[in-house]
């Protein structure tokens, strides 16, 4: 199991999809008060970890927020995936600059397979997914097997990013935007890609995070993991596999920047 749980900055503009909760449900003493951008993202990649899709928070006027307008704006800086274009539950504002908040997320089939895998209850997890997450459950495991057989972590990521590339049929900008459709449909997007391969990394328990940002100023997304040494790279799989290449793969901020791609990177811990 990761003991290590990191900040991302992450992928996506999607809708919700369940029933809003009122904030009048909300333990407001228990909620986390953040500060800080990077504590925003942390909060929210900790807590998907253990499947937990509503994120009350308080937001302190350090992060500059006091309208639903500067809400959307930090949204859309950080790019976090999943959410809402705007927190769907605001009880009040105080005049201290600082606001209640409560984000609901819907998750993403990778993160729901990898936290299966990874349930103390793996069975009864298991039995939670869809037919669909059942079917990419049943992929991820037999690539995260065969990558197992290799010794190191750059070798079992090496295998990883060649398996996503090997199930790729087709590239399209705006479908399937998961882990279903990358490793079980086929036809994917640079979200599937990067779902894919946040899924099937924290299967072999690997420290790895979503990334979104942009590359020649258009949208993407890709991935920075810790090859074990405490320190993050980036890998974009999708950028390899279009151009038949490993510039992307275990690439530094300066790699990156050389190759047009921008993003909060002060977010990101360790970053090299």
């Amino acid at each position: 199991m990761i003991q290590r749980f990191l900040i991302a900055a992450i992928v996506g503009f999607l809708v919700l999809t369940s029933q809003i909760a009122s904030a009048a449900d909300i333990d407001w003493n228990s909620a986390p008060r953040i500060c800080s951008k990077a504590e925003f993202a942390r909060y929210i990649e900790e807590g998907r970890r253990n499947g937990q899709t509503v994120f009350p928070m308080i937001i302190t006027n350090k992060l500059f927020v006091n309208t639903q307008a500067e809400l959307n704006a930090l949204n859309q800086k950080l790019f976090l995936d999943r959410l809402a274009g705007a927190p769907y539950a605001i009880s009040d504002m105080y005049g201290n600059g600082t606001g209640r908040i409560t984000y609901k997320i819907t998750e993403y089939p990778g993160t729901r397979v990898a936290n299966a895998y990874l349930s103390r209850n793996q069975y009864e997890s298991w039995l939670e997914l869809t037919n669909e997450e059942k079917q990419l459950y049943n992929i991820a495991v037999s690539i995260v097997d065969e990558a197992n057989k290799h010794l190191s972590v750059a070798e079992k990521v090496r295998y990883i990013h060649k398996a996503i590339c090997n199930r790729i049929k087709e590239y399209k900008s705006h479908t399937n935007e998961d882990a279903i459709g990358a490793l079980v449909i086929g036809v994917t997007n640079c979200q599937g890609i990067s779902d894919s391969f946040y899924a099937l990394c924290r299967m072999c328990n690997f420290d790895v995070i979503r990334v979104h940002g942009l590359l020649n100023g258009e949208p993407h997304a890709w991935n920075a993991i810790d090859f074990g040494d405490g320190k993050f790279y980036f890998v974009d799989v999708l950028y390899d596999y279009q151009h038949s290449s490993l510039d992307c793969f275990k690439a530094t901020r300066t790699d990156m920047i050389r190759l047009n791609y921008d993003c909060e990177w002060e977010i990101i811990p360790n970053l090299q």
